[in-house]
């Protein structure tokens, strides 16, 4: 898809030297366009190439992350506070920082779940706090307890109102009421609860899926060889996080970080 691996190599490290010049001024925050992308890339670029360097940049921005959240740092999974949390989850399930993270999403988990009246959310933010939900059960969390009888069974009223209402159907709406049907189940069934959620994406939406422009923003950056070049986008929605993302899985086949993102963002396989 992306040439052979001596050019992925080559492509790689010129977004790595970019984002390290760049990455640290951006303004936002958010998993889609901001810092806690940019400290997903640095993390796997970090354990693909095995240079330290990488690792100790991730940490600093994952500070600069921690420490800059505000009491008006948004909700929603794209730009604030959900998709940031589920990043810091699948950054510790899959061992890439080793943090425990009912201290550091602890005050997440406050304003995510107890703040809201969910009934006068939109349905859009309602589904971003789901998702932020199934990351925290499907961790280690101690309110997998709280999260799974009480947080949840409120997001499925709501949706299910939502869907009365509308006349229409929301996806996540089953898979979360499958999880409460399954309570009992052994703690394995939860950790495969975001697998199953994406794949559930990729079938429902699979004739609605957008080709990520991957291959466009490649052809752009393969005839542009400055590395100091600001014109690209540096987040991951249509820019050099995506990009090298995603050719990290071309190299090693690990696209697991798809589950983090929503699926009118996933590209169809080629």
């Amino acid at each position: 898809m992306y040439k052979n691996e001596h050019s992925i190599n080559t492509y790689l490290h010129r977004i790595a030297n970019i984002l390290l010049i760049n990455g640290g001024f951006l303004t936002n925050l958010g998993l889609y366009t901001g810092d806690m992308g940019i400290v997903l890339f640095f993390c796997r670029y970090a354990r693909l190439t095995q240079n330290d360097i990488y690792l100790e940049y991730s940490s600093y921005l994952f500070e600069k992350v921690k420490n800059n959240i505000q009491p008006n740092t948004p909700l929603n999974y794209k730009q604030g506070l959900t998709g940031i949390g589920s990043a810091i989850e699948y950054l510790a399930q899959h061992e890439y920082l080793k943090i425990d993270t009912d201290v550091i999403l602890e005050e997440f988990d406050k304003r995510i779940f107890f703040t809201f009246n969910l009934s006068y959310l939109s349905i859009e933010k309602i589904a971003d706090i789901g998702y932020y939900a199934l990351w925290r059960i499907a961790g280690n969390s101690s309110l997998k307890s709280t999260i799974i009888n009480s947080v949840i069974p409120q997001i499925v009223n709501t949706m299910t109102e939502w869907e009365t209402r509308q006349n229409m159907t929301h996806p996540m709406v089953s898979l979360i009421k499958d999880i409460i049907s399954s309570k009992n189940r052994i703690a394995q069934y939860y950790r495969s609860i975001i697998l199953d959620w994406h794949q559930f994406c990729q079938e429902y939406y699979l004739d609605n899926l957008d080709a990520k422009p991957y291959m466009q923003l490649l052809e752009q950056f393969t005839n542009n060889d400055s590395t100091m070049n600001n014109n690209f986008e540096l987040g991951f929605q249509n820019g050099l996080v995506g990009l090298g993302l995603s050719l990290m899985s071309e190299l090693d086949g690990d696209n697991s970080w798809h589950s983090l993102f929503t699926n009118d963002l996933i590209p169809p396989e080629k």
